[in-house]
């Protein structure tokens, strides 16, 4: 199950029954999509060889991996700052993703977020394991999982490139999408923003606004039609 292989017919007739069992985990679903115009966040094209050395990496990175890497950390360990509790054990379950390519930049990836962990969090913390869905062959259980994000990123991907192309953010409160959205964004947004559910869900955006960058939480606004209705 993923956004971009959701034309398959089978797909198709499994995504309700999908959603349905993943409203009721529960948990919290944050999204945080980030404009493409800012290429670093995290760090610097020239910061990377300092930061290697800092926090003792032995994989090889050049500038781009190491941002894309240090980005999925970072974020990952403000969100277990606000969330985790003295001695909370976390795992961490990815997809294959480059910056956990092969065993040495997995090491690294492990090693940053718990150095990342310990700049943000004033308490220690438990047991840190970072896993992903190819450790778990047979049952797919860590696919399913991974999926729900997935979806979640496939969907709020086009949306948020519908909303940039209104326009930037700045001195709006919001934007208006009319008739621009695929049916599978459609279906998932409307399950992103149900909040009668167990699980919480969460879009922030990350906008490059001229010289600068602002961070703000996304809500979806239902348009009041009743007063356009025919009497």
């Amino acid at each position: 199950m993923s956004y971009k292989r959701l034309d398959d017919p089978l797909r198709q007739r499994a995504l309700i029954p999908f959603l349905e069992a993943a409203a009721n985990l529960d948990g919290h679903l944050v999204a945080i999509a980030v404009d493409k115009r800012k290429k670093w966040l995290s760090t610097t094209k020239d910061l990377g060889t300092d930061l290697r050395k800092v926090l003792q990496l032995n994989a090889s990175w050049n500038s781009l991996a190491l941002e894309s890497m240090f980005r999925k950390v970072q974020l990952t360990a403000i969100l277990l700052s606000i969330w985790s509790r003295p001695y909370t054990n976390v795992t961490w379950i990815t997809d294959e993703d480059e910056f956990v390519a092969n065993g040495t930049r997995h090491d690294d990836a492990l090693q940053a977020t718990a150095r990342f962990c310990s700049f943000y969090s004033a308490h220690p913390m438990g047991v840190l394991r970072l896993i992903t869905t190819g450790q778990d062959p047979d049952k797919l259980n860590y696919e399913d999982l991974c999926a729900i994000p997935d979806l979640a990123a496939g969907m709020l991907s086009e949306i948020s490139t519908g909303l940039a192309q209104l326009g930037s953010w700045e001195n709006r409160m919001q934007k208006v999408i009319e008739g621009q959205l695929s049916l599978k964004a459609e279906v998932l947004a409307d399950w992103f923003w149900d909040t009668h559910m167990p699980l919480r869900k969460t879009l922030i955006t990350i906008d490059v606004e001229g010289s600068r960058f602002a961070v703000r939480k996304v809500s979806m606004q239902e348009e009041d039609i009743s007063s356009e209705m025919p009497r």
